[in-house]
């Protein structure tokens, strides 16, 4: 191949990865968010085994905590912990009699009466969900946002996960000066803290990806 073929060659690549890269990172964000939904669905549908790859996959990313995620085909949507102070529903130690350390049921995937777990927290869920769904918006409008500050995506996008997630930890750390107390978050908060990052985190990278992508182009 001469090299004129060559170099044609590489500039229609360069030319269809530019207009399409984000479809292909909309699509790779797309079914690695629906994988984790689909673990339970297989669960209940009784092909236990590829949805134990799931779990497993993604327990490299995330504590898939049982009180901390949502559960679909059962009695509730959720089971947070009593501390929680939720007044509907029904906590975690209760609805799975469970009496061990807590850090350790997280290899729990649920029954058959109170339902099967998603593979990644509410947080986590959220924050993908937010992120798939501002870059499908972006895609809409032609990529042409303008870039926010980085002290917004801070404020609103980083601070409320950061607070949100760092009270919860804060009544546990005896060596802190303040005798601080035990919190949970709730499934609420959980999920708009991670909305609000996936959000805005879009909206900080997505411009800069594509300005930046178009002067290397």
């Amino acid at each position: 191949m001469s090299k004129g073929k060559t170099r044609n060659s590489n500039q229609s690549f360069f030319s269809w990865f530019e207009k399409y890269y984000l479809h292909l990172i909309l699509f790779f964000l797309l079914i690695f968010t629906l994988l984790p939904v689909l673990a339970p669905v297989l669960v209940k549908n009784g092909l236990e085994y590829p949805a134990r790859l799931i779990y497993w996959a993604y327990s490299n990313l995330c504590h898939q905590l049982p009180y901390r995620s949502w559960f679909l085909f059962g009695e509730h949507t959720h089971y947070p912990l009593d501390t929680a102070g939720l007044e509907n529903g029904m906590d975690f130690i209760s609805a799975f009699q469970y009496s061990g350390e807590l850090e350790n049921s997280r290899g729990i995937i649920g029954s058959e009466n109170l339902g099967y777990k998603i593979a990644i927290c509410q947080r986590d869920l959220a924050m993908y969900l937010g992120l798939l769904f501002i870059g499908i918006a972006f895609l809409i409008f032609g990529k042409k946002w303008k870039e926010i500050p980085f002290w917004v995506w801070l404020v609103f996008g980083v601070l409320p996960l950061g607070i949100d997630g760092f009270s919860q930890l804060a009544g546990h750390l005896e060596k802190l000066p303040l005798n601080l107390p035990l919190r949970e978050s709730t499934p609420f908060l959980r999920t708009i803290t991670g909305a609000l990052f996936g959000f805005f985190t879009g909206l900080y990278i997505y411009p800069r990806m594509e300005s930046r992508f178009k002067r290397e182009i």
